[in-house]
């Protein structure tokens, strides 16, 4: 399904534009940043607590955190005849085996593993009380027990959230209808009340009035769905049920993942059953929830101070620290950071009727990889062809066509994940253009993979000494056992600290196809494990030499894509990479 993956920079500007228009579904993986446990995690302390009691074991002289402690533990269960990882019935097994029908025991033993005085709240749960404070998120739907959302909506905006629980669940509907909002609807109930529901017969018969509520939320907003594997089937066939009615989730249905690799085939049962009924849904590669938060936190406008102090108490500040006067102390660390003295100031833009999305030009493009580089907020930025971005683009859509300036391109990237990602994308070309490397690109990481062509060996013969330890070595060929192929290269990112913009390089391995990545882990890891200090310089020199220019002349470079285009990318680099030494604090 490579069509349902988008990437986070996309979606952000499907949010950016319509924040208000959807809801929020969290699962546990929401809340274990700021300390709280996962499903999973509960499972494996009653496994810990069980296995201990059964071989009379002393509970506190075991650290789940050992994995052949953990295997032995599988085994031992297995023996027993128990479910195995990620069974259907694993949470229920696993709690009847440790309390029974003792529900208030049970009810105990999540009120000390959720207890509040655990939670630490991270960036990605301010953020989100930030966004119902200031009413740009009005409605969450959650399958958690814990106080996490309610901590930081006190914390971050002074203020409280009642959560619609099963004892109350019959107001959240009439709260929805009558739009006082927010709403904050727990699906399986808080855990400091009776009628819990977690375990599989429960679940079948989840609340009825909750379900409601969802269902006519799902007719006026979109949902985002982050922190929640999809593994409790009651709650898939309520989102099925909600895709089953008119208009479903107006504004899409967009899964937030850590890893597509990663997502249960019930997700993906769910995205193409969404879209078959006209859905725009799809899994999104997010990282971790303090990512997805952070990143569509910047696309928010019109942010009061007060909440981005909150959400932001540690931000850092600008500081002077005085260069030490030369000598020969030690340590020296050097960073694989070169200074970008020059950021390009201009490029095209398309502006269009109704405004562009990602979705569509990436549609008109069908299988093509285009030549230019291109950004999509509403506008169309470019550098490159002007004829070829037009082609990708209906006529009776371009509504103008113009040069831009940027008066502050720092600014820009600072401000637009999209922007970062489009001058990424332009610094990769300029530097892979006329280097003895192809530009490939994995998720939304930009690589120079050296090329295997036999005109291009004398050109990174550098490179392979570097790599053989100053005797030629093979920097390219077959995978052993895996029908893949292998290429030394260098990711290419754009950083910025304290104000200023960075060229980071960190050279790597490709692997061809991609799909043979996660096989070729074993090769991955003995390729460069032993790539000690003195090595890691001498291969960091050989990249910069390969895309910058082996000359000692100069330690200034401009790399320029597109020179032939409509809009061309200049980028002026230092060719010496930033150092760092100790800091010395003298006490008078």
């Amino acid at each position: 399904m490579p069509d349902t993956i988008m990437q986070l920079d996309e979606f952000s500007q499907a949010y950016a534009s319509q924040a208000k228009r959807f809801m929020w579904f969290l699962g546990a993986g929401a809340s274990r940043n700021a300390g709280m446990p996962t499903a999973d995690d509960l499972i494996w302390e009653l496994r810990l607590r069980l296995y201990c009691a059964a071989e009379r074991q002393d509970i506190q002289s075991h650290d789940l955190a050992n994995k052949a402690l953990r295997e032995r533990i599988e085994s031992y269960f297995e023996s027993k005849g128990a479910p195995v990882r990620w069974a259907a019935d694993e949470y229920t097994y696993f709690f009847e085996a440790a309390f029974g029908t003792d529900y208030a025991a049970q009810q105990r033993f999540l009120q000390d593993e959720l207890n509040s005085s655990k939670i630490s709240l991270n960036i990605g749960n301010r953020i989100l009380a930030a966004l119902l404070s200031m009413q740009a998120a009005n409605i969450v739907f959650s399958t958690n027990f814990d106080d996490v959302l309610e901590q930081a909506v006190a914390t971050v905006a002074g203020k409280s959230i009642a959560a619609f629980h099963l004892e109350g669940s019959y107001a959240a509907l009439d709260a929805i209808n009558s739009d006082q909002f927010p709403v904050y609807a727990k699906l399986h109930g808080d855990f400091r009340y009776r009628s819990l529901k977690n375990l599989s017969q429960d679940l079948k018969d989840n609340d009825a009035e909750i379900q409601r509520a969802f269902l006519a939320a799902s007719n006026r907003f979109g949902i985002i769905v982050t922190g929640y594997s999809g593994r409790d089937a009651n709650v898939m066939r309520m989102f099925h049920e909600a895709v089953g009615q008119a208009n479903p989730f107006p504004a899409g249905l967009y899964w937030a993942v850590t890893r597509p690799s990663d997502v249960a085939d019930s997700v993906r049962e769910l995205i193409t059953a969404a879209r078959a009924a006209g859905v725009s849904a799809a899994i999104v590669e997010v990282g971790t929830f303090d990512i997805l938060l952070a990143t569509l936190w910047r696309q928010v406008r019109d942010k009061p101070a007060a909440l981005i102090e909150k959400v932001q108490p540690y931000r850092a500040g600008a500081i002077t620290i005085p260069l030490p006067p030369p000598g020969n102390d030690y340590p020296v660390l050097r960073s694989n950071a070169l200074p970008i003295k020059d950021l390009p100031t201009k490029c095209g833009v398309i502006q269009c009727n109704p405004p562009m999305t990602y979705a569509r030009l990436r549609d008109a493009q069908g299988d093509k990889i285009p030549d230019s580089a291109i950004a999509v907020t509403g506008e169309v930025f470019y550098w490159g062809s002007s004829a070829e971005v037009r082609s990708f683009i209906k006529q009776d859509e371009i509504s103008s066509e113009h040069e831009h300036t940027f008066p502050d391109p720092g600014a820009a990237l600072n401000t637009s994940t999209v922007m970062k990602g489009f001058f990424e994308q332009g610094l990769a070309h300029a530097l892979c253009e006329r280097a003895p490397v192809v530009l490939r690109k994995r998720g939304r990481a930009y690589y120079a993979v050296i090329s295997t062509k036999p005109e291009d060996r004398a050109k990174l013969n550098r490179l392979a000494k570097a790599v053989g330890g100053n005797e030629r070595a093979y920097i390219s060929g077959q995978v052993p056992s895996v029908q893949a192929q292998w290429a030394e290269a260098v990711t290419i990112r754009l950083e910025e600290r304290a104000g200023a913009w960075y060229f980071l390089l960190e050279p790597a391995i490709w692997i061809s196809p991609l799909s043979m990545r996660e096989q070729a882990a074993g090769f991955l890891r003995t390729r460069v494990l032993k790539r000690y200090n003195r090595q890691a310089n001498d291969i960091l020199d050989a990249w910069i030499a390969i895309l910058l220019g082996d000359s000692t002349t100069s330690s200034e470079v401009t790399v320029d894509a597109f020179a032939d285009g409509d809009h061309s990318a200049k980028f002026k680099i230092t060719k010496r990479t930033a150092y760092s030494g100790r800091a010395v604090t003298r006490v008078r």
